[in-house]
């Protein structure tokens, strides 16, 4: 295999300069999202806000793709559709992924252009979408409520002239929210809250107030929902989609193709080392070129089982690089020409590397057991997952 670097570095530098001010910020930015610690797999199946890719950069036939959902571009207009409640109702759109790509030959000129729409018909990893996860945040933070529900309603015992009542209730609020450690709070209320949290017998937060005089609310609630989030990346996500090609001379369909593809995490959480089943199917309707006139008369089918293995900090579960061995099977339904196989197995690779926050260099790798050839293509994609600059116009 022979590679042309400069297209890469081309390629690479129009990414650092596209994504610029597009820097991935503090997580606040986006409620109750775990998109940073979704697998660049994940984010090649499905996008959460946008997603620029140059793809087969080495091969005589490149795209350049632009990928989003109509949430995202919303988004751009309307800030407060980041709101966590907005940001739920609207589920269902951001369920929706469409694509534009423009194809280029060999020598970067123009050959065509494609387009695309993928809906998620189950996403258990977007856990905004997921039920469950909602159940399962609420059931976590409930001896929190629990407990400051209790001492509050204590507070309204007190004397209004009382001078304890105004301090405490204001150290109640700051304990209770997350400004201020246990260690804060004034020694007499200290016993009163475990007092009351022995009342309602709330093992959980009594063992930490014990334990830990430095004991902040607000980063255990963190700690639990991020743990949360961790658990949800091993959800199921099920999408359909399909897409379609032009030729470069007029606008004709020179294929379309239906697809399907089912991801589903199998690994422990919490490791440094994650295990993901990836399915994909399609069915691939292309002009028969050996036939006069243009039409979608060849009909072939592909079927691709794989397992991506994606290596995290253990710490973070921040994935750093992946590497995705799969099977390809393809059987010519219908079109087949004269000497060709009607079906054919491949050995594919993919190996991903994370370069900085979203931008990750995938290099595919197939292999023809029967023919002994090997192919190698080069691909860069850059995913726009933090846009708290780009909402605040930045850089346009």
């Amino acid at each position: 295999m022979n590679f042309n670097f400069k297209p890469i570095a081309i390629g690479a530098l129009l990414i650092m300069y596209t994504i610029g001010s597009y820097a991935q910020t503090d997580s606040e930015t986006l409620p109750l999202t775990a998109d940073s610690l979704s697998t660049g797999n994940y984010k090649d199946v499905f996008k959460s806000f946008f997603q620029l890719a140059f793809d087969k950069i080495t091969s005589k036939d490149k795209s350049i793709q632009f990928t989003s959902n109509p949430f995202a571009v919303m988004t751009k207009m309307d800030t407060s559709l980041l709101i966590d409640n907005k940001y739920y109702k609207y589920r269902h759109i951001r369920d929706l992924n469409f694509a534009f790509a423009a194809k280029l030959d060999s020598s970067y000129k123009f050959n065509g252009f494609s387009s695309g729409i993928k809906y998620a018909l189950v996403n258990d990893r977007d856990e905004t979408i997921s039920r469950e996860f909602v159940k399962s945040a609420f059931e976590a933070n409930d001896e929190n409520n629990k407990l400051n529900n209790d001492v509050n309603a204590y507070l309204t015992t007190l004397d209004i002239g009382d001078p304890h009542r105004q301090l405490y209730r204001q150290q109640a609020n700051d304990f209770f929210s997350g400004k201020i450690n246990f260690s804060d709070v004034d020694p007499d209320f200290q016993e009163i809250i475990k007092t009351k949290a022995k009342d309602l017998n709330l093992v959980n937060f009594l063992i930490f107030l014990e334990k830990d005089k430095n004991f902040n609310v607000g980063s255990a609630k963190k700690l639990a929902y991020d743990s949360l989030k961790t658990l949800f990346q091993k959800g199921w996500l099920w999408t359909v989609g399909v897409s379609d090609t032009t030729y470069k001379d007029q606008f004709a369909f020179s294929n379309v193709v239906l697809s399907t593809q089912v991801l589903k995490g199998i690994s422990k959480p919490f490791k440094s080392v994650g295990v993901e089943i990836d399915f994909n199917g399609a069915i691939n309707f292309l002009d028969d070129t050996l036939k006069i006139g243009r039409d979608l008369k060849r009909t072939v089918l592909l079927i691709e089982p794989g397992l991506n293995l994606s290596f995290k900090i253990k710490r973070t579960q921040y994935s750093w690089a992946e590497f995705k061995l799969s099977g390809g099977y393809t059987n010519v339904l219908s079109g087949r020409y004269l000497e060709e196989m009607k079906d054919n197995i491949t050995l594919n690779a993919t190996l991903r590397i994370r370069i900085i926050n979203d931008i990750w260099i995938p290099f595919e790798i197939k292999y023809d057991p029967k023919s002994g050839n090997v192919f190698g293509f080069l691909n860069v994609r850059a995913n726009f997952t933090g846009i708290g600059k780009l909402l605040k116009g930045s850089g346009t």
